[in-house]
């Protein structure tokens, strides 16, 4: 997944806690997952890139993103430990707060 799509995905969680207050279980376990999810692939965009191509020689290629990923992800746990007790008010504190570091 690319950094956009991690962002907007994130944005789109953000507003459905925004927008949705009587979500039922199937939902809220939906959202809960889809927040794992993109923290997940926060963590894969943040780790540094090797060249496969020179073997052990290769270089250390810094993502630009990268330390707003690594600034954002904090939240984006403290989001999801949120959803995961079900603090609607805390995970969209944490969302939004995760969006402003990115």
């Amino acid at each position: 997944m690319w950094f956009g799509s991690t962002k907007n995905l994130l944005n789109s969680l953000v507003r459905s806690l925004k927008s949705e207050d009587g979500q039922d279980e199937a939902a809220w376990q939906a959202q809960t997952e889809l927040v794992q999810a993109c923290l997940t692939e926060m963590v894969e965009l943040s780790q540094p890139i090797h060249g496969a191509a020179n073997g052990a020689t290769s270089r250390y290629v810094h993502r630009p993103v990268a330390d707003k990923l690594n600034r954002a992800m904090p939240h984006v746990e403290a989001m999801l430990t949120a959803m995961r007790n079900r603090d609607r008010a805390a995970a969209l504190t944490h969302g939004e707060t995760a969006l402003q570091r990115l």
